[in-house]
């Protein structure tokens, strides 16, 4: 077991230094239809168009790992993208995320977690956050499953101006940095269709469990898994990030779509 837990830490550092979505979908293998191997992983390799302050192309890597062990779960994810926008690249996004199950087989069962990300095309220099939430099997069947995660975690924040439109004015362009106890709520929806097609939706609600509450930032995640051979798949992601009130005066809305060939075994 140390082992194990030595290589996915060291894993989880390596990629900590490379993210992209501002609200990370970290659920991939933990909810899984088919929880029946106790270590699992994925490579991936795409191309992306995302629209925000410019058309941006951009190719990504990533790599998600789960081991299972007795009644438990880790979830190490890390991510590496480049950007190309006009002639020019630009190496600035990714994230790393390690996340612990415990019990995970109960209906009710804690998870704790950690992430470091950056997003310069958004103009987030760095995100740092931890913790913990109650996850909730709410209903399990043969082909489909539905949780909801209630929690809290510790945001630490660094923003600065390169994703503000040309057309805003920015009086002072200092950087901004915010830290704020939030709360993190989501749902989870995982539903086979056949022995091909799998679909995974997941929507977060975070907000702080203030005043603020009614400005949260939503993301809504929509997968479309195509298996095309056991150790190949084709796999389309829908993302949508609403943020009532942005750090920077950045668009409130921001979108992507990703195809994806991933090699898993």
């Amino acid at each position: 077991m140390k082992k194990y837990s030595f290589l996915f830490l060291t894993l989880f550092t390596i990629f900590s230094y490379s993210t992209k979505a501002q609200i990370l979908n970290a659920d991939r293998f933990g909810s899984s239809v088919d929880s029946t191997k106790f270590l699992k992983a994925a490579f991936d390799f795409g191309m992306k168009l995302d629209r925000q302050k410019t058309v941006i192309l951009s190719f990504n890597t990533k790599l998600d790992l789960s081991y299972w062990f007795k009644n438990n779960i880790l979830i190490v994810v890390g991510k590496f993208n480049l950007f190309r926008s006009g002639s020019s690249n630009i190496l600035n996004g990714g994230y790393g995320h390690l996340r612990l199950r415990l019990a995970q087989n109960n209906w009710v069962h804690p998870e704790i977690f950690t992430q470091y990300q950056l997003d310069g095309v958004r103009g987030m220099r760095e995100r740092i956050l931890a913790g913990a939430n109650a996850r909730f099997r709410v209903i399990e069947y043969d082909k489909g499953r539905l949780d909801i995660g209630l929690g809290y975690m510790y945001e630490n924040e660094n923003w600065d101006y390169t994703g503000v439109a040309d057309d805003v004015i920015v009086v002072d362009d200092t950087p901004i940095r915010n830290h704020y106890t939030k709360t993190n709520i989501y749902l989870s929806y995982v539903q086979a269709i056949g022995k091909a097609v799998t679909t995974h939706t997941m929507i977060y609600y975070q907000a702080r469990p203030d005043i603020n509450f009614i400005k949260p930032r939503l993301s809504l995640n929509l997968n479309l898994d195509f298996k095309i051979t056991k150790h190949i798949r084709f796999i389309v992601k829908y993302g949508m990030i609403y943020d009532a009130a942005p750090v920077v005066p950045i668009y409130n809305v921001y979108y992507s779509m990703l195809n994806t060939i991933r090699f898993r075994f």
